[in-house]
């Protein structure tokens, strides 16, 4: 942006520069005003999807959080400020996109009057791009720190979420901040007609960018470590560890990202080049949004049935329980207690397929010692039978009882 300078010219040289190519073509390129070449569809069927899913699972995550497990904190109230400036960030493109300029445009398209008009564009994309992702992060950050170190606060995990949660706001910040006073007088950001004096940004954008896969990446590593610690079977393990490995696709957006920067600060054709950056950019940003909202979109579809598989499941496993199970009898091990029907020596067999699930005798509103990693315990019956009775003190013949095994994990 720095390299568009008009203050020096002349009124005349001014107004001939103004309608020329904000860029000079290649050799043998005509540049075209009115209908240049773009990638206006692809680009548009890109942001829809973003903007889908994103706020998909935005609305899942919120709808769990406020209304079913009644758990929120201010990581959900700092991710819910941050959808704005992300669909801003996204709203920019789609700008370009529906306006007379297009997306991935080449500069030799652009009159030098209307280059004023996308770099303020381009501008308070980038402004609003570091406020939604401080935001973000910093929701993710205290989502990770919620779930895995709620109740022990002297963990290398927890340390490690402090310091990045106060890393995070302040980078962002300062790089707004240095985005905002780049040029003096301010106007001058944009209108490259206004005299006055810019620094270079290429350095600091490529910095930001930089950091940016790092601390996405520290948040991807962050909750594996806990979790392959934790005391449960490798499968389980594998499944939770999946949950938290959306984050390989903001890593992923976040490395692309880079490298469009890269190309776009190397590259004088800045209009072409930054139509990249920004669609990356709302990737990385949809990624984030997914990355917060996984842990809890499961819990979603835990209980969930149909009600023609809540009538014909159980009736099933009845009936194939009962015929996998018949061969095997006696008619001696079928017993009923004492008085209820002419043989004493029958009872009635339940099925385990009837019975009651411990979850649905959860609170309504769930404690916090309720969500997170905590200790279960495993309780585990078994049944023993042998042909002879056991005896009471009073010398009447009582049947075979479970015993009860409780192994704590």
């Amino acid at each position: 942006m720095s390299d568009l300078d008009f203050s020096h010219l002349s009124p005349t040289n001014l107004e001939i520069a103004l309608d020329s190519p904000a860029l000079t073509p290649p050799d043998g390129v005509n540049p075209n005003f009115e209908h240049p070449v773009n990638k206006n569809t692809v680009s548009l069927v890109a942001i829809f999807i973003c903007l889908v899913v994103g706020s998909t699972f935005l609305g899942v995550g919120m709808y769990m959080k406020f209304f079913k497990m009644r758990q929120q904190h201010i990581g959900d109230y700092l991710m819910i400020l941050a959808y704005p400036f992300w669909v801003i960030t996204a709203v920019g493109s789609l700008r370009r996109i529906f306006g007379a300029t297009g997306i991935f445009i080449h500069q030799w398209d652009f009159r030098g009057r209307d280059i004023a008009e996308y770099i303020k564009v381009v501008f308070m994309g980038m402004c609003f791009w570091a406020a939604g992702t401080a935001l973000m992060k910093s929701a993710i950050l205290l989502e990770w720190m919620h779930i895995f170190s709620a109740a022990n606060t002297r963990t290398i995990f927890h340390r490690s979420c402090k310091i990045l949660l106060i890393f995070t706001p302040l980078f962002y910040a300062s790089l707004i901040i240095a985005l905002n006073l780049s040029c003096t007088p301010y106007r001058r950001i944009w209108d490259k007609t206004v005299p006055g004096t810019c620094i270079d940004l290429k350095a600091i954008n490529v910095a930001a960018t930089a950091t940016n896969i790092v601390l996405d990446i520290a948040i991807l590593i962050l909750p594996q470590r806990i979790i392959w610690k934790l005391k449960m079977s490798n499968a389980k393990k594998f499944g939770l560890s999946a949950v938290f490995a959306v984050g390989i696709f903001a890593c992923i957006a976040a490395i692309c990202l880079f490298a469009s920067m890269i190309n776009w600060v190397e590259s004088n054709d800045l209009t072409y080049h930054y139509s990249a950056v920004a669609l990356w950019a709302v990737a990385e940003s949809t990624c984030g949004t997914m990355i917060f909202c996984a842990p809890v979109i499961p819990k979603l579809f835990r209980g969930f049935k149909l009600k023609w598989a809540s009538a014909v499941i159980p009736w099933a496993s009845s009936h194939v329980s009962y015929w996998v199970r018949r061969p095997a009898r006696k008619s001696e091990d079928i017993w009923t207690p004492a008085g209820l029907g002419s043989d004493t020596r029958q009872y009635r067999h339940i099925d385990e397929s009837n019975s009651t699930g411990l979850g649905r005798f959860e609170t309504a509103r769930p404690t916090d010692q309720q969500y997170g990693i905590v200790c279960t315990t495993d309780i585990r019956v078994t049944e023993s039978r042998d042909e002879d009775f056991l005896t009471d003190q009073q010398g009447k013949q009582r049947p075979w009882l479970p015993s009860i095994k409780e192994n704590r994990v």
